[in-house]
């Protein structure tokens, strides 16, 4: 019990820490010139996301400051030849792919190697999901910090929805993502966790980087720690907005978290040893960071540990201090961490869903075998 204490204490201090540091933040002037020698590519993957698609392309290519040497392109994977002939109406350049297993990274990098083979060229790669929407000035600003020389930029994912109790903790959880393994690690000098989409990357260093990961999920992940392990930084760009559809019902957060969970331990366990001998040999602090990031619980996760520890330790006597200073402590890393626009959400009826999402996320951590094995897609617009 003593050593799950100390792991549990662990994980609220780091949780703590990082939410405290995202309220100090460091302000980075970038100058707002030579954004017009930057050209884009905005790469989409999509998977049967005939649903969303469409729209995506058309807010991307809407943007008042969208180039025009910039491109869209979406890699289209099942989709139903009605939406790929709309797509190449708007004008947008549709690379078809084919595979007996789809994964994110195997679109990419057949849509990569298309585009070498084409000749074309950009000074850096956008990723989207399929579902995401820029918000106005997201190209221009970000077009300013690639110029100022940042290479690697994770931009900041915001809700697109908050229609249901389910997508309102969505997007509470993943703010507190973004101020605890973003902005709280950019405002002490870490690199910033990558998300898989709002990326934007030096197109050369990308197209590298992509072709050496293979994986069926998680290859955001992968891509961290190869960065990582070069000693590349990664900035984080807080008011660079991509709006992001946030799961709506129980079914569809417990494939997302089965995906999300494998492939977070999967790491885990791959690099351990390596990250310990990165710090100590070579100084590499930011790789060390992001495995222990992996061997950290699930904030939900923890928080359905921490509430049931302190009902056992009331009934049975035992730790009940610590116990109850660690739930105070997250607690008030989480409500530190949450946007007050999100607070200012919360209700009833979002206590009333967590325990179903404790209880998807429970049930993911029995499922993730089969995440290992094919990637589980999580649909959009339904």
């Amino acid at each position: 019990m003593t050593a799950l204490i100390i792991y549990l204490t662990f994980a609220v201090a780091y949780v703590l820490f990082f939410a405290i540091a995202s309220k100090f933040q460091r302000n980075k002037a970038v100058a707002q010139n030579q954004i017009s020698d930057v050209n884009f590519l905005f790469m989409i993957p999509a998977y049967k996301e005939d649903a969303v698609i469409i729209e995506t392309a058309k807010n991307v290519l809407s943007q008042t400051d969208f180039g025009m040497t910039d491109e869209v392109v979406v890699i289209a994977d099942q989709l139903k030849k009605e939406t790929i002939k709309e797509l190449e109406t708007l004008k947008v350049t549709v690379i078809e792919v084919f595979f007996e297993k789809s994964t994110k990274a195997k679109s990419i990098n057949r849509a990569m190697k298309a585009l070498g083979l084409w000749g074309k060229k950009h000074d850096a790669v956008v990723l989207l999901d399929a579902d995401n929407h820029l918000v106005e000035g997201f190209i221009t600003k970000t077009k300013a910090s690639f110029a100022a020389g940042n290479k690697i930029i994770q931009t900041h994912r915001i809700a697109k929805n908050l229609d249901t109790p389910m997508a309102k903790l969505d997007a509470i959880s993943e703010e507190i993502n973004n101020s605890v393994f973003r902005l709280g690690h950019y405002n002490v000098g870490l690199s910033a966790a990558l998300i898989g989409s709002g990326l934007v990357m030096d197109y050369e260093m990308f197209r590298v980087y992509l072709n050496k990961i293979d994986v069926v999920s998680g290859f955001d992940k992968q891509l961290e720690l190869d960065i990582m392990n070069d000693k590349r930084k990664i900035e984080y760009m807080q008011d660079a907005y991509v709006l992001d559809e946030k799961v709506k019902n129980t079914q569809v957060f417990e494939t997302q978290r089965t995906r999300w969970i494998a492939a977070q331990w999967n790491f885990a366990k791959q690099n351990f040893a390596k990250a310990w001998l990165e710090l100590v040999k070579n100084g590499n602090v930011d790789f060390f960071n992001k495995v222990i990031q992996f061997v950290l619980p699930p904030r939900l996760i923890l928080l359905g540990m921490l509430a049931l520890m302190l009902i056992i330790s009331v009934l049975f006597n035992f730790y009940f201090t610590e116990i109850l200073l660690l739930n105070i402590a997250l607690w008030i890393g989480f409500l530190l961490a949450t946007p007050i626009y999100l607070l200012k959400k919360i209700n009833f009826s979002i206590f009333m869903e967590l325990p179903k999402a404790l209880l998807s996320m429970t049930k993911a951590i029995f499922k993730i075998g089969k995440a290992k094995q094919t990637f589980l897609h999580t649909p959009h617009g339904v």
